[in-house]
């Protein structure tokens, strides 16, 4: 959908007031005093094909019109069914089942879910260690918070959730953003392969360590010591999958097919709250039996209207290749991003990313908070940002735009960057 002409705000630097949002078309959103701005973090990098497309629209406007919920204990759908077809098309090598739910953090639970069965049916109950990564995120559910390696989202109130999950946080190198193969090997001789149920990646980092992404090697080698220790490979792909990166999952650049991957985000493009549990043959046969009641049940799991909209999205995303012009786009973004951080070195110290998901890394000694002040000033200056980052030696600011961002729009993102960092440099 082609959005208005855009125009750049002129605000001054002040409080943090959020705008209130009136309507939104393609890249842009556009508030109710008229304003409108860039959407350069895809919501929280779920608006993977933009606002209101039209073919998303009509989707759920028919499904609408003919039934909106039933629940899939009392009857089978046809948006779901075919919704699974579509998924199995385009999942990882080897997945033979899709497992619904309504947000990365459920998507999560519920793979731990299955790992712990898959361990437990095949003989293994002593396996019960997860092991994580610090950064990392992968919810707000108690399971998928314990093994999330962020320390502010361990507030104290939560230990009662939590403290009696039995998980490792692998974490890296001073310096280093993410964990080298070298510190997974140390931390799987420290705990003992023979107690480890799942290890639990991002192939691409999230808002915990702006878009930094594991060294294809150390994936790869994490892939054959699972298989060799019969270890179940959770790929946590919330942010970065559905072609979000340049391929359809951010493991695909290592070559790598996870044991289970879980997805939300992109998969229904914001219209619509799903998430999804994608998994591998290994461990549907090691359960032995429907994984239904294993999983998380809920009640809008698989529901029609949901489905509906995620096909349509799904749709979407294959016959508009965007995997593909996020690749293209990307090479865009990239250029863009250097041309930033060698103007505005040492409050950047560079980015990292793939295809329309990418980080903004600030450098040694920038004050804490900074990435939100960032973040807030380029709203005012008419571009949504996320900020990202565990410490304030970790802050960075994430760039994702839907994958259908156009090349105008990313002149559009640069000119309104360089407006907020002159606004914020201004204000002191």
């Amino acid at each position: 959908m082609t959005a208005t002409t855009p125009t750049t705000p002129t605000a001054p630097i002040g409080p943090s007031i959020l705008p209130t949002v009136d309507h939104a078309a393609g890249t842009y959103l556009y508030d109710t005093a008229g304003r409108d701005y860039l959407d350069a973090s895809s919501g929280v990098l779920n608006v993977n094909i933009g606002h209101r497309h039209p073919a998303v629209l009509a989707a759920v406007y028919a499904q609408l019109d003919r039934v909106a919920f039933v629940h899939r204990t009392q009857f089978e759908n046809h948006p779901s069914a075919a919704l699974t077809a579509r998924l199995l098309e385009i999942a990882p090598t080897g997945t033979v089942a899709v497992e619904y739910s309504n947000s990365g953090s459920e998507a999560n639970e519920c793979a731990l879910r299955l790992a712990f069965a898959y361990q437990h049916r095949s003989g293994r109950a002593g396996r019960t260690v997860i092991l994580s990564e610090e950064p990392s995120y992968h919810g707000m559910t108690a399971g998928a918070l314990a093994i999330t390696g962020s320390p502010s989202k361990r507030d104290p109130s939560v230990a009662p959730l939590i403290d009696g999950f039995d998980r490792v946080l692998v974490r890296p190198r001073p310096g280093s953003a993410r964990a080298t193969r070298g510190d997974w090997a140390e931390a799987i001789l420290r705990t003992g392969a023979s107690r480890i149920a799942a290890i639990v990646v991002e192939p691409l980092g999230g808002a915990s360590s702006g878009a930094s992404p594991i060294a294809p090697d150390t994936l790869q080698w994490l892939r054959r010591e699972t298989e060799d220790e019969d270890i179940v490979l959770i790929s946590d792909e919330v942010m970065s999958g559905f072609g979000r990166t340049g391929d359809w999952w951010a493991a695909d650049h290592a070559g790598v097919a996870a044991d289970i991957t879980t997805s939300g985000k992109g998969v229904t493009g914001g219209y619509t709250s799903l998430a999804v549990t994608l998994v591998a043959e290994r461990i549907t046969c090691g359960i032995g039996e429907p994984l239904g009641p294993i999983a998380l049940g809920h009640t809008m799991s698989a529901n029609p209207l949901a489905c509906a909209a995620a096909a349509a999205v799904l749709g979407v995303l294959i016959d508009e290749d965007l995997p593909g012009a996020a690749r293209r786009r990307g090479a865009d973004l990239e250029q863009a991003l250097s041309r930033i951080v060698e103007r505005h070195s040492p409050l950047f110290a560079g980015h990292t990313g793939r295809g329309l998901m990418r980080g903004l890394h600030l450098g040694p000694g920038t004050p804490p908070g900074t990435n939100r002040r960032i973040v807030t000033a380029a709203r005012e200056a008419g571009l949504v940002l996320c900020p990202a980052g565990i410490s304030s030696s970790t802050q960075a600011v994430l760039v994702a735009p839907p994958l259908t961002i156009d090349r105008a729009d990313i002149d559009v993102f640069e000119h309104r960057f360089e407006t907020a960092l002159r606004n914020l440099r201004a204000a002191g």
